[in-house]
């Protein structure tokens, strides 16, 4: 390496440090109970960084730490039009980038280029800034030129590589603990964080778990999350997971299907949906608990706080739940805007909000009330900076619902309402499958079926059954949208005019998907209409 002072006018060049590790283990300060890293492996790497520093006739000026930081790991970050994007979230190698185009720093000085970047996305954003400015880039063990066309090459084979090994890396893991969870023994109970109820032995911590039994008691007689939040609290018992009891943590709490002693895997082997997704561990709870060839839950070893029959009810009330927080005419709900609208405040590390917003009351005086809608506090899982004036709200919504109406007017009158229904061969389909399903079932439970014919068939059937469920879906959606399309804009407008506000919810349902509320612009009462926008429903 060349460790020649690339300073040539006496002035020091001032230096970024990136250092970088990607798990720091966490341990339990037995002096003060508190949870610290070890910084081990930083503490190393800025060592080296700032002998090179040094070296090259300069000084860290800036350092850029990222202690227990993966460079590989993608996070799903939420856009305003309700699509995703996956990126690795890296705030400091972001504030590098920034200070590095704006020049408080001179250069940058990493310690390898696997702890620099194992994305090929960061690497290239690395490289513009780099032939644009032309200011050095350094690390600690090798030389490695961004501003050469060879270097920015073998920067790019490199990193290429280094992705392909953490990709391999994560497989051989999360096989090893796909493995681990189908004996029963997913569940932790040695680290430092151990599972609510439980302490780290894998004993039950009997005044939690009876905070657990209170919790679903109170959940299936109708409590709601926020009171649940309150009656946590009051007990004086803190969460394991987070500092403060919220809605995130009573629900990781409460419906854990470990609770019910059943084995979960959570990992990245877990079976996509139709569109190639896993979903979300709260999205689809049941799908977390691993169940054996035969069906049946895989039971781990340790003892259960609630049964398996509670812990099936807890579930089944809050799929309930979840149904009727989607944007309907049905319920009690007294706003029209009510489950509708979506907070689209964008947060420090990219994601959107997307809570939803909640219709309040205000009292002025004993006559004058007014209603606003406005994004839930931070104990309730929103943001509490998005709040709209309702009346001016309601209108905007009426406006834009006729608007779009209007605009698709022509596809309207061009429907021919005399069409029959086409037949469906995907739902003729899936019931064939589904018989067979549950004719092989049957057979298996009696013997009829060898282990190897049910093991080698049911895989199959139940892959084509999931793939036809999502076409017969898809064309039902289709057909609501064909007869929703086939309605003029004016006989709309008297359903609405003569509707209740039940009646004109079930309308806007119809045809918008959400409404995306961002940040107001302007203060006092003049309204932001600019940061409004519809999601609109797609048909066919």
């Amino acid at each position: 390496m060349d460790i020649t002072p690339k300073a040539t006018s006496g002035k020091r060049l001032r230096y970024g440090g990136n250092v970088r590790i990607s798990e720091d283990p966490e341990v339990l300060d037995e002096k003060t109970g508190q949870i610290r890293r070890l910084e081990r492996g930083i503490t190393r790497q800025k060592e080296d960084v700032a002998a090179l520093a040094e070296r090259l006739g300069g000084e860290i000026s800036v350092w850029y730490e990222e202690n227990d930081t993966s460079a590989f790991k993608k996070k799903r970050i939420r856009l305003p039009d309700g699509r995703s994007v996956w990126r690795v979230i890296r705030p400091e190698f972001r504030r590098m980038l920034a200070d590095y185009e704006d020049g408080k720093i001179d250069g940058i000085i990493f310690y390898d280029l696997d702890r620099l970047t194992r994305q090929n996305r960061d690497l290239e954003d690395l490289i513009d800034l780099v032939e644009f400015f032309k200011r050095p880039v350094e690390s600690v063990t090798g030389q490695l030129d961004l501003r050469t066309s060879g270097g920015r090459t073998m920067a790019r084979v490199l990193v290429a590589m280094a992705n392909k090994s953490s990709e391999d890396t994560a497989r051989r893991v999360a096989r090893a603990r796909l493995q681990q969870a189908q004996d029963g023994q997913g569940r932790k109970f040695g680290g430092y964080r151990r599972p609510f109820g439980y302490d780290r032995d894998g004993n039950l911590i009997e005044a939690e778990a009876e905070l657990i039994r209170a919790a679903a008691s109170r959940f299936l007689a109708g409590e709601s999350w926020t009171q649940l939040v309150n009656f946590f609290q009051a007990s004086g018992i803190s969460p394991v997971v987070s500092r403060t009891w919220s809605i995130t943590s009573v629900k990781q709490h409460l419906l854990s299907p470990s609770n019910a002693g059943l084995s979960v895997y959570n990992g990245s082997l877990r079976k996509e949906n139709q569109e190639g997704q896993r979903p979300s561990r709260f999205a689809d709870i049941e799908g977390t608990v691993l169940k054996n060839a035969a069906g049946e839950y895989v039971i781990g070893p340790w003892e259960p706080i609630i049964s398996v029959a509670q812990w099936e009810q807890a579930i089944a009330e809050q799929n309930r739940r979840l149904e009727g927080q989607t944007f309907t005419g049905k319920g009690t709900r007294k706003h029209l805007l009510s489950g509708l609208l979506r907070c689209g405040l964008i947060r420090e590390d990219g994601s959107v909000c997307n809570r939803t917003l909640i219709g309040t009351v205000r009292k002025y005086s004993s006559e004058k009330t007014a209603v606003a809608y406005r994004c839930p506090a931070k104990v309730l899982g929103g943001c509490g900076r998005v709040q709209r004036n309702g009346s001016k709200m309601d209108a905007l919504a009426e406006d834009l619902l006729f608007a779009h109406i209007a605009a698709n007017a022509p596809a309207i009158t061009q429907q021919d309402s005399g069409s029959q229904p086409e037949q469906d061969p995907e739902a003729e389909a899936l019931a064939d499958v589904r018989r067979r399903l549950a004719t092989m079932r049957q057979q298996y439970a009696t013997g009829a079926v060898s282990d190897e014919t049910f093991f080698s068939t049911v895989p199959t059937l139940e892959a084509r059954e999931k793939k036809l469920k999502a076409a017969v879906k898809k064309q039902q959606q289709a057909r609501s949208g064909d007869a929703l399309l086939r309605r003029s804009p004016e006989q709309i407008r008297r359903e609405w005019e003569q509707a209740s506000t039940s009646g004109k919810r079930a309308i806007l349902g119809q045809y918008l998907q959400a409404i995306i509320v961002g940040p107001s612009t302007t203060r006092g009462p003049v309204f932001d209409y600019s940061t409004v926008r519809p999601v609109w429903k797609s048909f066919g």
